[in-house]
């Protein structure tokens, strides 16, 4: 990373005169004091500089979450699915392109089947029970998650619904999907596809 050779002007400090001192003069001990103090601030930014590269390299794996399945009361964790390719979807009950992604996705799961895939849907309704609702009248066959608090969705960074990350079997992000519309799950599947010949 390349940081710029520019160097801010220093911004005049008033300091008390004292008798028989020029007025101009600096006294030697504030002077080091304001140097020690910029020389403190230098080096904090870079050590968050350092922090924010590592956070983001970090996020080349997918955040890890468990949850309980809406449906069967079963424990889920992503780190079970390791091994697969995994969809991980995100979306909420007044969502209105999930009204088309879920029965969309759940179609594809079972043209693709489930031996070496999964899709795992996170519902982020505050109400869990809205979300349970609009599982009655557009049922899935994949495992739902409930993250009313968004302790799974803030690692992730979500924003908007519904969002999608596709995972290889390493557990590694290879695309993130924002919105749905009639005809993204022809372009998915293909690549749901690919990332499943290699082993």
């Amino acid at each position: 990373m390349a940081f710029s050779s520019h160097v801010s002007p220093v911004i005049p400090v008033r300091h008390r005169h004292v008798p028989g001192q020029s007025p101009d003069r600096v006294p030697v001990s504030s002077s080091k004091g304001y140097f020690c103090n910029l020389q403190a601030i230098v080096i904090r930014a870079l050590f968050l500089i350092l922090f924010l590269v590592q956070a983001v390299q970090a996020q080349e794996s997918a955040p890890l979450f468990s949850g309980v399945e809406l449906n069967t009361g079963e424990q889920i964790s992503l780190g079970d699915y390791r091994g697969k390719v995994v969809l991980v979807d995100f979306w909420a009950s007044w969502c209105p392109p999930c009204l088309a992604s879920l029965p969309a996705y759940d179609q594809m799961r079972q043209e693709i089947g489930t031996g070496e895939f999964e899709i795992i849907a996170i519902n982020v309704d505050e109400n869990t029970e809205d979300g349970l609702e609009f599982l009655k009248r557009y049922p899935v066959s994949y495992p739902v998650l409930a993250d009313p608090e968004g302790k799974i969705g803030i690692p992730y960074g979500i924003r908007s619904l519904p969002r999608s990350f596709l995972l290889d079997r390493n557990g590694r992000i290879i695309v993130t999907y924002k919105s749905f519309k009639a005809g993204d799950e022809t372009k998915l599947k293909q690549e749901i596809e690919e990332l499943l010949k290699q082993k």
